[in-house]
């Protein structure tokens, strides 16, 4: 067990620091719990979105105090969230661990073939709209996103965010509501993953040291993120993301 909290705390600690540098790589937490870890599915699915409500709470927050977060537009596309993210936590439940276990792997290899995409792509000029799209869309982004996220254990920024800025969202804009989105698609995961776990005393230690060291991860990651590449750490993350998720699926 103490070799397991190690792991788990250092592991989502890694995860938190790529989060804080570049609004990324929340989708390798599930990973983290079921392969490193050894932990059962709903466990980790379980782990992986106590650490999404952290993260995305105190980015989101810092995004906001910085002005880089109309909250109207993010509620609504929070609120399809909370409904998709309820549906997608209840059909896990209905689904095989090793089914889950295959819809997580092919959610990390898109995930990382759309970053890849993104940042291969030439570089448009600055934005200056920052309009959002109207709130039936929104509503829908929300709904269909957080089904994927909460159903494989994805964070939900690496989707939502690349989907905003095809709408027409500035960057930065988009990452903070993506934050703020992850927190409201990790709260009906939580309560219908949390429900499902056989004991949640035995896991308490390996949850608190998780999400103990997410948060500083994430915290260290807000705070130095203006002196890393994040385009280089991206590509990165794509890379392993495409790599594990192909050697998973093929083994």
């Amino acid at each position: 067990m103490p070799f397991e909290l190690i792991l788990a705390a250092l592991g989502s600690g890694a995860v938190g620091l790529f989060i804080g540098w570049c609004g990324v790589a929340g989708f390798l937490l599930p990973i983290l719990f079921t392969s490193v870890c050894g932990l059962p599915v709903t466990e980790s699915l379980l782990l992986s979105f106590l650490c999404f409500a952290v993260s995305g709470a105190i980015g989101s927050w810092n995004y906001y105090r910085r002005g880089e977060l109309p909250l109207r537009p993010a509620l609504v596309l929070s609120a399809g969230s909370l409904a998709g993210g309820l549906l997608g936590a209840a059909l896990g439940g209905l689904l095989a661990a090793e089914t889950v276990k295959v819809v997580l792997y092919v959610v990390v290899f898109l995930s990382g073939l759309a970053i890849a995409i993104r940042e291969l792509r030439p570089q448009k000029g600055a934005q200056d709209r920052t309009s959002f799209p109207r709130a039936l869309p929104l509503l829908a982004l929300g709904f269909a996103t957080a089904l994927l996220c909460a159903l494989s254990g994805a964070g939900g920024p690496v989707l939502v965010m690349p989907l905003l800025v095809a709408m027409g969202v500035p960057a930065k804009t988009a990452v903070g509501a993506a934050l703020l989105d992850s927190v409201f698609i990790a709260l009906p995961a939580i309560a219908v993953y949390g429900s499902r776990c056989p004991s949640l005393t035995a896991l308490l230690p390996i949850l608190l040291a998780a999400v103990l060291g997410h948060a500083a991860g994430v915290f260290a990651g807000s705070v130095t993120a203006a002196h890393v590449p994040q385009s280089l750490l991206k590509r990165g993350v794509a890379v392993f993301s495409i790599c594990f998720s192909l050697f998973m699926l093929l083994k």
